[in-house]
């Protein structure tokens, strides 16, 4: 299942196939999925930035101008920020410079890969583990974030997922109602705490636009009934679906980039512990995780590819089969 010494763009990584899936994992770009594929359509669900290849990544930039897509993971921020005398780096400390990594299975049945690297800005060591099993649709992620400080910390953690779409795509999710951040409300701004799911009068809000629309859109839950979201390609027959805790992740934020910002074509789903602004504002607002002296944060997200989409399925609801696979 899985192959080491494999490069992409010159960038070593970790290829793992499973008779369904196609991943590669590249621990020197902040260990992100660069690919996530499903073999049998060989559609590849994780949007590649056009203009921006992928590059071991370092400390300095700001994310932005070196981001080539696919799935990173934020923390202990979104945008750079300073809390008391801590100043934080544009996106975090994970999406830059190498994770250690070894592998802890791989027999044929199932694989598994542990990766782990130490935060910057906080005492923290940060671990995942992502596990395969043949004939399986389904990653299985164990996080596991430890506070190697005596006092507490305040943080904010996103998954940072970076979805390739089309005209027809569809997001899914069970929110409470609601909101847009004004500065990127797009089809909202005239009601941006006042969004309604899976519609909004005559607007179907799932419905990803069109490039040509130049629109940008950044949503969030008012609150989650449930810990999933998904985003759907009915004309490819695929999709892409994220479980987590929604306990820990207590909201999701979706980021619809439809040619409005520097001409990407592109959606994000980022299950989060905190709304968006960064961890200055969340701290500020009593909005930010928070993680005792010596404590430790464990937690599983499972991603599935979806083959067996309904296309009539409404945005609230789960569009496929999602047990067993």
């Amino acid at each position: 299942m899985i192959a080491t010494g494999q490069t992409w763009g010159g960038v070593p990584g970790i290829l793992v196939e499973t008779d369904v899936l196609r991943v590669s994992i590249i621990p020197a770009a902040g260990a992100k999925l660069h690919e996530l594929i499903h073999r049998p359509t060989g559609f590849d669900l994780l949007w590649k930035n056009p203009r921006v290849p992928l590059r071991a990544t370092y400390p300095g930039p700001n994310f932005d101008d070196v981001w080539s897509g696919g799935w990173d993971e934020l923390f202990p921020t979104d945008p750079a920020c300073t809390v008391g005398d801590t100043s934080f780096h544009d996106h975090g400390d994970l999406w830059h410079g190498p994770w250690e990594w070894e592998v802890t299975r791989d027999d044929g049945a199932a694989a598994e890969i542990h990766l782990s690297r130490y935060t910057v800005a906080l005492p923290c060591l940060v671990e995942k583990w992502i596990g395969f099993e043949r004939g399986s649709h389904a990653i299985e992620f164990r996080h596991r974030i430890t506070n190697l400080g005596h006092g507490p910390i305040d943080f904010d953690w996103s998954l940072h997922v970076a979805h390739a779409i089309a005209p027809g795509s569809r997001v899914h999710m069970a929110p409470e109602g609601l909101r847009a951040e004004p500065d990127q409300a797009g089809r909202f701004a005239a009601a941006p705490e006042l969004i309604g799911w899976p519609r909004h009068g005559d607007i179907d809000v799932g419905a990803v636009q069109p490039p040509q629309s130049g629109l940008l859109e950044w949503l969030h839950p008012r609150g989650l009934r449930e810990g999933w979201c998904a985003v759907t390609h009915p004309a490819q027959g695929v999709g892409l679906g994220l479980e987590f805790d929604r306990d820990v992740f207590r909201t999701v934020w979706i980021w619809g980039v439809y040619g409005g910002w520097r001409g990407h074509y592109v959606l994000l789903t980022e299950p989060s512990t905190s709304p968006p602004g960064g961890l200055a504002r969340n701290v500020a607002n009593g909005t930010a995780a928070r993680l005792e002296g010596q404590g430790v944060l464990e937690t599983r997200v499972r991603a599935v590819v979806l083959d067996d989409i309904d296309p009539a399925a409404p945005g609230d609801r789960r569009p496929g089969s999602w047990e067993g696979r």
